[in-house]
């Protein structure tokens, strides 16, 4: 679906700007915070910034000599195009997958939260495995922030972590399954 609104509007730049302020609404933004959040080259992220400031979509404000972005909740689409953006899945199951899988040796993979435009989730993505990676990890979860427009809320355990957490009815891992969630991967089957 996030194809879909790439095609929609102009670019997967302005996609992932939406998604960043649209997500943030309550947040003010530097310029290069802008561009390290989105990960969007800063002459196109200037371009779509001036592009939202003529229709009114963003405000600026200037405080300390520094100017700051952040969303118009008056704009006469902001609740529209925030249904619309929600709706859009912000990145597909089988690119999430498949880029997890170069993480280590992945056992398992749910989502939630963000994923399925949910709130009732306490995280966003469970990775069970061994071997995984940190700074691959790390890599991966700023790809995937930047094109959601957030923080992604990340849990990261072992086979045995999750085994162990189960076994012992632990709260944060029951509420993690009893939340809406999808599993992406699941090379333990009746394990958990």
């Amino acid at each position: 679906m996030s194809e879909i609104l790439e095609n929609l509007f102009h670019s997967k730049a302005e996609v992932k700007l939406l998604r960043l302020f649209l997500n943030n609404s309550e947040e003010e933004f530097l310029f290069n915070e802008i561009v390290t959040s989105s990960k969007v080259k800063a002459s196109l992220a200037r371009k779509e910034i001036n592009s939202f400031l003529k229709i009114k979509f963003l405000v600026q404000r200037k405080k300390a000599k520094k100017i700051y972005y952040s969303v118009n909740k008056s704009f006469i689409l902001y609740n529209e195009l925030k249904r619309l953006i929600f709706k859009a899945s912000p990145a597909s199951s089988d690119k999430i997958s498949s880029q997890v899988m170069k993480l280590g040796k992945i056992r398992f993979v749910l989502i939630s939260g963000v994923f399925l435009n949910s709130d009732k989730s306490q995280i966003d993505i469970l990775i069970v495995g061994e071997n995984i990676n940190r700074g691959k990890l790390k890599t991966f979860l700023s790809n995937i922030e930047a094109e959601v427009g957030k923080g992604i809320n990340y849990v990261c355990m072992s086979t045995d972590e999750l085994r162990y957490r189960k076994s012992m009815f632990d709260k944060f891992i029951i509420n993690i399954f009893e939340s809406p969630h999808k599993v992406l991967i699941d090379r333990m089957k009746k394990d958990i």
